[in-house]
C-alpha cells in the first residue's frame, strides 16, 4: 500500500513537469515563466552583495528559505542532515547567522532552517549577504551573515502552509504540515506559526561475534522501532520606536512524544548449531518537551551609539519510563526497568554597548549573565519473584545550579580600505554547586578569552581572514551524574569534577568571489591546542565516565565550494559542497596510547544541488552527507566506527504561483553504519582481547511528498 502511494506521488510530479504553464492552476499567466538574468548589487570593497525581489521572481520562490537556496554559498546556514548541533556557552553563536531586519533571532532552541521557511517571500524586500564582521552577532571569522530585510513601506501580512505525508520503507506513515502567518503594519511586526513532523527512526541492528582465535561464537539482532511525531509553536512580536529604539519578543514550544520498542535477540554458535541466549523486548514511553522566552532590545544614542539588550528562559524537560521483558524461556515476563526525569532551565541577561570612537574605530563592552539549573533523577528497579527491588545506582540523582558572569570587549579599528583589526578580551566567572544523595561539590571557575580577528581584503572579490583566540567549551551537566546507555545496556558514572574544555584555536583563510556572482571558494586551516580534553576517563577500579584525559592538538583543512552555474554559461543550477579532514591526538586514559579524540569523525563530506527549469517551473535536485571513521574508547573496549553515505533527492513542480508540489527520498543509498567493538578481559592496559563485535546498523529510507503554499 505504501509503495503504491508513493508511486502515485511521484506520477503526479513527474506529470506535471511535462505540462506547460497554461494547463498549470487558475490564475497562472499563459505562456511559460519569464526569463530573467537576475544581477545582485555588489559592495564588494565592504563585502555586501544585495539581491533584491526582482532576482528571485522568475522561480516562483515560496519562503525566504526558498530565495537563499539560489543564492551561492547559502548552504552553510542549514545544517546537514545527521550533524549535531554545536553546543555553547550563553548566547555566542561562532557559525553562519542570520539577522532580520538588521536584528538578530535570539534564543537557545531556535533553528535557522526553520525560522526561515515561515517568512513568505513576499514578505521579503532584499537579502543582503554580509562577509567579514558584523557586531550584532559573535560571527566565526569565516562566516557570512545574511541580513533579510522586510517591506515595512506599507500593511503587509501573508502566510505559508505546508500538508504532506512520509512513509518509511518498513511500512510507518505520518502527516507533515505547517502553517504560519506573517504581518508588517507600520512599527508593529508579528510572526506566528506551529508545525508538526514525522521523526521515524526505525533500525536494524545485527552483531557477530568473534573470539580472540578469530572464531565466530555467536550472533546478536535488533530491531530499534521508532515511531515518533513532534509538534512546534512558535511566535515573535516586534515594536519599531520612532528614534531608532526596537523591541521584539518571542515564544518558541516543543512537544516530542514517545513510544519505542527495541528487541534483542542473542544466539551462541554451537557444534550442533544456534543455541538461543536470551530475548529480550524494552519498551520505552516519554517525551522531550521545550519552551522558551526571548526578547530584544535596541536603542540608538545619536548617530553613533547603540544598546543591545537580550533575555532569554528556555526551560527543557526529559521524561523516560522503561521496561524490560524476557520473551522466551520464562515466557513474557518483565524481569525489570528504569525511570529518568530530567529537568534544565536557563536564564541569560546579555547588555552591549557599541560606539564609534573616531572614525573607522568602533568599540563594544558588554557584560552576559546566565543562570543554568539542571534536576536529574535516574531510578532502576529489577523484579524477583514479581516483587519489585530497587537497585542503588551512585549519583544517579542530582540538582546541579551554575550561576556565571562574562564581561567582554572588543576593538574594531579599519585604518585603510579593506583592512579591519579586532582585538578583543573576555573574562568569565562562574559558580558551580551540585547536590545529591552521594555528591555534594561547589567548585569556582574563571577564564580569561582574549582574541584577535583580522580581515582584509585583498582585491574586490579576494578576502583573507587570520584568527587566534582563546575558546572555553561547554560543560554537559548531565555528565556530573550516572547516566544509562540503553543500546549498549551499560551504565555510565557520572563525574561532578569534570571541567570545561580549554583551547588556544588559530585559524586562517581565503574566499575568492567570481565575477558577476558566479560563485565562491573558500579554503580555510586550523590548529588547536587543546587542554583538559573531555573524553572517557577511568573513575573506579573497572568503571570509567566523561573526565578530562589532558593536553592534545587538532587541526584540519576544510574547503567549502559554490557556483550558479548560469552565471558560467551553463544551466541554471547552483552546485556547492563542503569538505573537511581533520586529525588529533591525545593520551588514551586506558591504553597510555596516542589517540585521536574520541567521536572525532577523520572528515566531513556534503554536496547539494538543485537545478530550475524556469520555463517548465520543474526543479530537481540533490543532497549528499558523509562523515569519516570515528573511535571511542573506554575502561574495557574500544570502537571504531564508520557512518555511511546518506543522500536525499527531491523533484518539485509549481502548480500555479505561490504553490509547489515537492516528492522526495531520503536515505536512498541505504548505506549501512559499522562498528568494530574490541572487548578486553581485565581492562585496555592488561591488553588481552577476549572477544570482537561487528556490529551492521541498518536505517530505513523513506519517501513522502508535500504541497506547501502561500496565502
Amino acid at each position: 500500500m505504501t509503495s503504491q502511494i508513493l508511486q502515485t506521488a511521484w506520477a503526479m510530479v513527474a506529470a506535471s513537469a511535462l505540462l506547460s504553464g497554461p494547463a498549470l492552476a487558475q490564475g497562472t499567466p499563459a505562456g511559460p515563466l519569464p526569463q530573467v538574468s537576475p544581477v545582485p548589487v555588489i559592495d564588494e570593497r565592504q563585502g555586501i552583495t544585495v539581491y533584491d525581489d526582482n532576482y528571485f521572481r522568475a522561480y516562483g520562490v515560496v519562503t525566504a528559505r526558498d530565495m537563499l537556496e539560489r543564492i551561492p554559498g547559502m548552504s552553510g546556514l542549514f545544517p546537514a542532515f545527521g550533524q549535531p548541533a554545536e553546543a555553547r556557552r550563553g548566547l555566542r553563536s561562532e557559525k553562519d547567522q542570520v539577522l532580520i531586519n538588521g536584528k538578530r533571532n535570539t534564543g537557545k532552541n531556535t533553528n535557522v532552517a526553520d525560522y526561515l521557511e515561515r517568512i513568505p517571500a513576499t514578505q521579503v524586500l532584499r537579502i543582503e549577504v554580509i562577509s567579514g564582521n558584523v557586531k550584532e552577532i559573535d560571527s566565526a571569522v569565516s562566516g557570512r551573515v545574511v541580513n533579510i530585510v522586510l517591506r515595512t513601506d506599507k500593511a503587509t501580512g501573508s502566510g505559508t502552509f505546508v500538508a504532506g505525508f512520509i512513509f518509511i520503507s518498513t511500512g510507518q506513515a505520518h502527516p507533515t504540515g505547517q502553517l504560519s502567518y506573517s504581518i508588517e503594519t507600520g512599527p508593529w511586526s508579528a510572526t506566528m506559526g506551529v508545525e508538526t513532523r514525522a521523526r521515524l527512526q526505525p533500525l536494524d541492528v545485527n552483531d557477530k561475534i568473534v573470539a580472540s582465535n578469530g572464531a565466530t561464537t555467536g550472533r546478536l539482532d535488533e530491531v530499534r522501532a521508532r515511531d515518533r511525531q513532534e509538534y512546534t509553536g512558535r511566535a515573535r512580536f516586534g515594536y519599531a520606536f520612532p528614534g531608532g529604539e526596537n523591541l521584539q519578543f518571542g515564544f518558541f514550544k516543543f512537544y516530542y512524544p514517545l513510544k519505542d520498542t527495541d528487541t534483542s535477540r542473542k544466539f551462541a554458535l554451537t557444534a550442533t548449531g544456534e543455541l538461543p541466549i536470551f530475548a529480550i523486548e524494552d519498551r520505552t514511553e516519554g517525551h522531550d518537551g521545550k519552551f522558551e522566552l526571548t526578547s530584544d532590545y535596541v536603542k540608538l544614542f545619536g548617530s553613533s551609539s547603540k544598546f543591545l539588550g537580550l533575555a532569554v528562559y528556555s526551560h527543557n524537560s526529559v521524561v523516560r519510563d522503561s521496561q524490560d521483558f524476557t520473551l522466551f524461556q520464562f515466557g513474557n515476563q518483565q524481569t525489570g526497568g528504569d525511570a529518568r526525569n530530567e529537568v534544565r532551565t536557563e536564564k541569560i541577561l546579555r547588555g552591549t554597548i557599541q560606539t564609534d570612537v573616531a572614525a573607522n574605530q568602533q568599540l563594544e563592552l558588554g557584560v552576559e549573565l546566565a543562570q543554568t539549573n539542571l534536576d536529574k533523577d535516574l531510578d532502576f528497579f529489577s523484579l524477583v519473584g514479581g516483587r519489585r527491588v530497587d537497585l542503588r545506582v551512585f549519583n544517579s540523582d542530582t540538582k546541579i545550579k551554575e550561576n556565571r558572569v562574562e564581561v567582554f570587549s572588543s576593538y574594531s579599528w579599519k585604518p585603510v580600505p579593506g583592512l579591519e583589526i579586532e582585538p578583543g578580551l573576555a573574562g568569565e566567572f562562574s559558580w558551580l554547586d551540585q547536590n545529591g544523595r552521594d555528591v555534594t561539590e561547589s567548585r569556582k571557575f574563571k577564564f580569561a578569552k582574549p582574541s584577535l580577528n583580522v580581515w582584509y581584503n585583498i582585491t574586490e572579490r579576494d578576502r583573507a581572514f587570520v584568527s587566534l583566540l582563546r575558546d572555553v567549551g561547554q560543560l554537559t551537566f548531565e555528565d556530573f551524574a550516572a547516566s544509562f546507555i540503553r543500546e549498549d545496556n551499560e551504565f555510565v558514572a557520572g563525574n561532578p569534577n569534570l571541567v570545561p574544555e580549554k583551547a588556544w584555536v588559530f585559524e586562517v583563510g581565503n574566499e575568492y568571489r567570481l565575477a558577476n556572482d558566479a560563485g565562491l571558494l573558500q579554503l580555510k586551516g586550523f590548529y588547536k591546542r587543546v587542554s583538559s580534553v573531555n573524553d572517557r576517563v577511568q573513575l573506579g577500579p573497572a568503571f570509567s565516565g566523561p573526565g578530562n584525559l589532558g593536553n592534545g592538538i587538532a587541526y584540519g583543512v576544510r574547503l567549502e565550494s559554490s557556483l550558479k552555474l548560469a552565471k558560467l554559461g551553463l544551466f541554471d543550477g547552483v552546485v556547492g559542497g563542503t569538505y573537511l579532514i581533520q586529525d588529533s591526538e591525545v593520551t588514551d586514559a586506558f591504553s597510555g596510547k596516542k589517540r585521536r579524540f574520541g567521536k572525532q569523525p577523520k572528515y566531513e563530506a556534503t554536496f547539494n544541488y538543485r537545478h530550475d527549469i524556469q520555463s517548465w517551473g520543474f526543479s530537481y535536485g540533490v543532497e549528499y552527507t558523509h562523515f569519516g571513521p570515528s573511535i571511542e574508547s573506554d575502561f574495557g573496549r574500544f570502537d571504531r566506527r564508520t557512518t555511511g553515505a546518506d543522500g536525499r533527492f527531491f523533484v518539485e513542480k509549481q502548480l500555479g504561483r505561490g504553490l509547489i508540489l515537492r516528492a522526495f527520498n531520503g536515505n536512498a543509498f541505504k548505506i549501512s553504519n559499522t562498528r568494530q567493538r574490541t572487548l578486553y578481559a581485565t581492562g585496555q592496559a592488561a591488553g588481552r582481547v577476549t572477544s570482537i563485535e561487528y556490529r551492521d546498523e541498518k536505517p530505513s529510507s523513506f519517501f513522502g511528498f508535500r504541497l506547501r503554499g502561500t496565502f
